[in-house]
């Protein structure tokens, strides 16, 4: 996995998940080590009520976090995230 920097645009509404329990799916822009936007990404799945309160985001927020490809979605935009790797570097709004 590799850490990258994301700038959150959208977060679905929590749904059930026997394997994960809640999640949610998030969408947002792969951005450079200068912020610049490379590509729009899909993240899924993310546990966010488990997350640690230091690591939940808002949208528009700028995370830190280590993802990599989904190799079990067709999607190019799909990734999965390490959700323990979760920073946030700074909320926009």
């Amino acid at each position: 996995m590799q850490r990258r920097k994301i700038l959150i645009a959208a977060k679905t509404y929590p749904s059930i998940s026997t394997k994960y329990k809640e999640t949610v799916c998030t969408a947002g822009i792969l951005l450079d080590d200068n912020e610049k936007p490379l590509q729009w990404i899909r993240i899924y799945p993310i546990r966010s009520r488990e997350l640690e309160v230091d690591q939940r985001f808002p949208k528009w927020g700028i995370i830190s976090a280590e993802i990599e490809k989904n190799d079990k979605d067709y999607r190019e935009e799909s990734f999965r995230i390490n959700d323990s790797s979760i920073e946030l570097v700074r909320a926009c709004f």
